[in-house]
């Protein structure tokens, strides 16, 4: 053997050796597999805890049942799906194996897994959130562990009871109970296909929320059960003949589902849902229950009141399918002066319908998004409150068609100051102003305070025509409420996992709007409150200083009200999921002030309570003048007055 042949053969023999050690090491360092494999799934459990240290909820929704007491239809939908071979193979696919190195290998990272449902029910004991090599190492060996120390029939029996099926429920009896209102003996072939279907992708599958899309995932499922010659066609064409029926038995989640949803999907973003659930850890969240419990009250109540206003019949006599016919709220709540979240309702019902609307950016604000043009005219100086312009019919001529805005009311005001416009919300203003400035303008200061959706640049957006969230809404208002320093909505503080730090939350902020344009911009949305468009809040009891800015669209499809105080920023939406216009029993259109204002007047009742009031901080070089509201000049005797915001020397 020449010099190089032995170098060559040494450096294989070394790696090799190097290879085993580890192994070795890695072996020596897997976890004990328990007696009974059900105790996988629920000896760490995850609790999640509010702002204040209180316990919000401890993930894991489960109920264990033997193998006897869940329909062969299920089990055999699993393992049709998941892991066609369960009972040949000894905990290792190799095939799967081969098809999913390779995949990894070509991407450089761990694509996929590969997994048997043994693999599966082995990762559970890592509560890993690592996607990597290491931990697809750690599967294999524990797997081949728990195929020598158990029955297939015990381990399928553990797999099926921990099984993620989304919105905090495990196991199959806990799913068949949350989907079909039966125990999971009792579920048909239809039933077991479309429950089976769920957990690749919880959120996407749920029937409640994408029944269509669940019912094609059913379709599929059933098919692969043919393949595997679980089913018989004519048995599959009867499944897919069965009329589904959705109902629940287990009807209440807790005041906080949204929110603790919403919490689980972000960090699955990240990590590993089942180590997020299972992985014991301590997760500190910004959720103030005070708060979330007067969100809750707030919506509930309100909405009630809007169903009335509407002449529906009351939500808790309706069928489960005639209530997607009601209409929906969301609440989302923020600290201005962090940008931590305090209180998220994402619908009227969650056990109903679990989509988070706080979140969804597919609803147009209306008048609420004025807001931005304003800022942009009065920081770049422009304009100031008392800046006459005229309320008149008007058109804009774009693209060679024509844009005629009208008010709300359908009259017209004549000369009016800029305060008066956004206080009554005056469009032809609105129109004007950012016709003036251009929509590229307004743009750029609703995504300096927060907006991150994409905004077309037409002048219709100073009327809210672009899709956007309450949280997004709640965001930007934010940066206006704290003087222009601009942060970055967050709902953790940071995770805990056996007493140490695994993850902290960075605070960010930025001054991005001045100081005192953002001030004078709050005494404009005060007179919102005080003499405008959202004088209810102070005719239902709200006396403490707040601003803020309600939103109607066109044709009465969304109502909005942002407003908020030196403490808390709140965004109210109401409306429609399939976006029908919201109409009155008398026929007339539903508006922000109506059915958005009073939700929120009584969620800031109750979550500040008794608390001692406070007013916004004035800036350095601000003044204040009265004015007459319609010439911007001093008051005529007798005549109307309005005090205004200014810079000083302007």
């Amino acid at each position: 053997m020449n010099n190089i042949s032995k170098w060559i053969f040494k450096v294989i023999l070394y790696f090799f050796i190097l290879l085993c050690t580890g192994l070795l090491i890695l072996v020596l360092r897997l976890p004990q597999i328990p007696s009974d494999l059900n105790l996988i799934a629920s000896s760490n459990p995850t609790v999640i805890y509010a702002d204040d240290g209180q316990v919000v909820k401890t993930l894991t929704n489960r109920q264990v049942v033997s193998l006897d007491q869940i329909s062969p239809d299920f089990i055999n939908a699993i393992i049709a799906l998941e892991d066609a071979n369960f009972y040949k193979h000894h905990g290792i696919s190799k095939r799967s194996l081969l098809r999913a190195t390779l995949v990894n290998l070509k991407s450089m990272r761990v694509r996929e897994g590969g997994s048997t449902i043994s693999q599966q029910l082995a990762k559970n004991l890592f509560f890993s959130f690592d996607r990597t090599w290491t931990r697809k190492i750690k599967d294999f060996f524990v797997a081949l562990q728990v195929e020598q120390q158990f029955s297939k029939d015990d381990i399928i029996e553990a797999y099926i009871n921990q099984i993620d099926f989304g919105s905090g429920i495990y196991g199959v009896e806990m799913a068949a109970q949350t989907y079909f209102s039966r125990h999971a003996d009792e579920l048909t072939l239809a039933q077991s296909a479309m429950l089976a279907g769920i957990p690749r992708s919880p959120y996407r599958y749920n029937p409640y929320q994408n029944e269509d899309i669940a019912l094609g995932r059913m379709a599929f499922v059933l098919k692969r059960m043919q393949n595997e010659n679980f089913i018989t066609e004519e048995q599959l064409t009867a499944a897919m003949d069965e009329k589904l029926e959705f109902q629940r038995i287990n009807k209440y989640f807790g005041h906080a589902d949204y929110f603790v949803e919403q919490i689980i999907n972000n960090l699955s973003d990240e990590y590993d849902r089942e180590a997020v659930v299972h992985g014991g850890l301590q997760i500190y969240s910004t959720v103030n229950l005070n708060y979330q419990y007067a969100a809750n009250r707030a919506v509930e109540e309100g909405i009630k009141k809007v169903d009335e206003m509407m002449g529906l019949p009351p939500y808790s006599e309706a069928t489960w399918e005639e209530k997607l016919n009601y209409p929906q709220a969301a609440l989302v709540v923020l600290d201005p002066k962090t940008g931590a979240i305090k209180a998220m309702i994402g619908g009227r019902d969650f056990r109903r319908a679990p989509f988070n609307r706080a979140v969804s950016n597919n609803r147009h604000p209306g008048s609420a998004f004025k807001l931005f043009t304003y800022l942009a005219a009065i920081d770049k100086g422009l304009v100031t409150p008392k800046t006459v312009m005229v309320d008149e019919p008007v058109s804009f001529n774009i693209y060679n068609q024509v844009w005629e805005p009208e008010n709300f009311e359908k009259e017209f005001q004549g000369p009016v100051t800029l305060k008066w416009a956004l206080a009554h919300s005056i469009n032809i203003i609105a129109a004007k102003l950012i016709d003036k400035i251009k929509p590229e303008t307004t743009i750029e200061y609703a995504q300096k305070t927060g907006i991150v959706s994409q905004l077309e640049p037409h002048l219709s957006l100073s009327l809210g025509a672009a899709g956007v969230s309450p949280l997004e809404m709640a965001s930007a208002y934010s940066t206006i409420a704290d003087g222009g320093i601009e942060r970055d909505p967050f709902y953790l503080y940071k995770l805990v996992m056996n007493e140490k730090n695994f993850d902290e939350y960075e605070f960010k902020s930025k001054q991005v709007i001045d100081p005192q344009t953002c001030y004078i911009l709050i005494d404009m949305l005060k007179g919102v409150v005080d003499q405008g468009t959202a004088v209810n809040v102070r005719s239902m009891g709200f006396y403490r200083p707040c601003a803020g800015k309600t939103g109607t669209t066109n044709d009465h499809r969304d109502a909005w009200f942002i407003g908020f105080t030196p403490d808390i920023v709140a965004a109210v939406w109401v409306g429609f999921d399939d976006n029908r216009p919201m109409m009155t029993r008398w026929r007339t259109g539903v508006t922000g002030s109506m059915a958005a204002v009073p939700i929120w007047t009584e969620f800031m009742k109750r979550a500040l309570g008794n608390t001692v009031f406070s007013d916004f901080p004035k800036p350095p070089g601000i003044i204040f003048e009265e004015i007459d509201p319609f010439t911007g000049s001093g008051p005529m005797p007798g005549g109307k007055k309005m005090t205004v915001a200014l810079r000083a020397g302007m």
